[in-house]
């Protein structure tokens, strides 16, 4: 193994690549007593339509890899692989993202064989029937009826819906009720053979063991399997026109308050990862200057009523698809907008007196992103599968200055925008659209 020491971050990883394509890193913590090990993909809710180099294409129905990460944990060999790990004192779970795939377990016991062993032969050992499909439907449906039936999930979902009329993100990552009982064991199969080669997987472990040691047992799995050969692939391009697919929207719920987003989609330039995530940034230092207690206005907000604890923004500066959300509680969403649309036109002069401030407080979260093994290993996924380190966004604050946040205020398009309410239903209320 190949051995790095970031004298920045005062860690040291160490690299493997086995034979078979399996990238293998781990990251080696000497005071831990809990040994955690996560098996990623670069597969997720948005690779729904995927070409080979051949130009084959291959769409998927919205759902399919969370359909598939619920089918992997199925029966291994006769046991249940949960009840498995618990046998050998682990903890383990999964997750489904929009861009990745992740598996993982974590234990305090020395023995790290066969748990390590076991991630890896239950996931990379594919074997389903059309039954056992058909009956995790209903299981993965009543999942997304009981997401839906929270009011904020709801809201982030419809204002997702609201603003992308073609781009994946517009779904639920577990995909809609229509798709999931469009799902087939044929296609569940297609989407392991296509995703799930070792040569698109990145084993991640965080440890205070022996790294040699921990990849020896890996290399030891991954020797006694064989594998189909690789299939290299990409998405295919989704066009989304610049306008929103609908102005607004109001979703009537069971609830005490209504809870509304005001977003504004934002046109994609073709940027590398860095300067996208530098863009992000930038607009955060700027929304969080004047959208949080900072602001000398805020807590007249809060004494008139027109924001409540749930208030505050979310920025996505994505490869293919930019927004700006903002989100509140009230009833009167007209003052609410009016003080959106007033506030970003504020002179942010005043306010850049706490650029240092806020800088280091987010500098502090990405320190102490490296206590937590968790956080630590599923930041070190995405930035292997993006290109972007730790060190490049702790780099990107540092760099930050005022000139940003002028040029991001400069540049914030609000011409696109969608309007969500999620309000208190009333008897004979339907849904609407706009």
């Amino acid at each position: 193994m190949k051995s790095y020491y970031n004298e920045q971050l005062n860690e040291t990883i160490y690299l493997e690549t086995l034979e078979n394509g399996l990238n293998i890193a781990v990251l080696h913590k000497i005071k831990n007593v809990t040994t955690s090990a996560y098996l990623a993909f670069p597969y997720g809710a948005l690779n729904l339509i995927q070409k080979d180099k051949q130009g084959n294409q291959y769409p998927f129905n919205p759902g399919a890899a969370h359909f598939l990460e619920h089918k992997l944990f199925e029966n291994h060999k006769g046991l249940d692989v949960m009840e498995r790990f618990s046998m050998l004192s682990c903890n383990v779970n999964a997750f489904t993202s929009a861009n990745e795939t992740v598996y993982y377990f974590n234990t305090t016991s020395l023995d790290i064989k066969e748990p390590l062993d076991l991630l890896l032969d239950f996931v990379q050992e594919f074997n389903i029937t059309a039954e056992s499909v058909e009956k995790e439907k209903q299981i993965i449906i009543q999942e997304l009826r009981s997401y839906h039936q929270m009011p904020e999930s709801r809201l982030m979902f419809e204002t997702l819906q609201a603003l992308y009329s073609q781009h994946p993100i517009k779904f639920d990552i577990g995909g809609s009720e229509e798709s999931v009982n469009a799902i087939t064991k044929e296609e569940l199969d297609l989407c392991f053979k296509l995703n799930y080669h070792p040569k698109n997987a990145l084993l991640v472990i965080v440890s205070s063991m022996d790294p040699e040691l921990l990849c020896a047992i890996a290399m030891e799995n991954q020797d006694n399997k064989t594998f189909a050969p690789h299939i290299q692939l990409s998405d295919v391009e989704v066009i989304e026109p610049e306008s929103v697919a609908t102005t607004l929207k109001i979703v009537s719920m069971d609830i005490q308050s209504s809870k509304l987003t005001y977003s504004f989609k934002l046109k994609t330039q073709n940027l590398s990862d860095y300067d996208r995530a530098n863009l992000e940034w930038q607009l955060r230092i700027y929304l969080e200057l004047l959208f949080t207690s900072i602001n000398p206005d805020y807590e007249n907000w809060i004494k008139n009523d027109i924001i409540h604890d749930y208030f505050g923004y979310d920025v996505e500066i994505n490869k293919d698809y930019w927004y700006v959300m903002f989100y509140g509680e009230t009833e009167n969403r007209d003052t609410f907008i009016e003080l959106i649309e007033s506030t970003l036109k504020t002179d942010i002069t005043p306010l850049l007196p706490y650029l240092r401030q806020l800088k280091r407080r987010y500098l502090s979260y990405a320190y102490r992103l490296l206590d937590d093994q968790d956080d630590y290993a599923i930041h070190y996924i995405r930035s292997y599968f993006s290109s972007l380190r730790l060190e490049d966004t702790i780099e990107i604050i540092n760099n930050l200055n005022a000139s940003d946040v002028y040029k991001v205020k400069n540049m914030l398009d609000t011409q696109h925008k969608a309007i969500v309410i999620v309000e208190k239903s009333q008897t004979g209320q339907n849904d609407t659209n706009d």
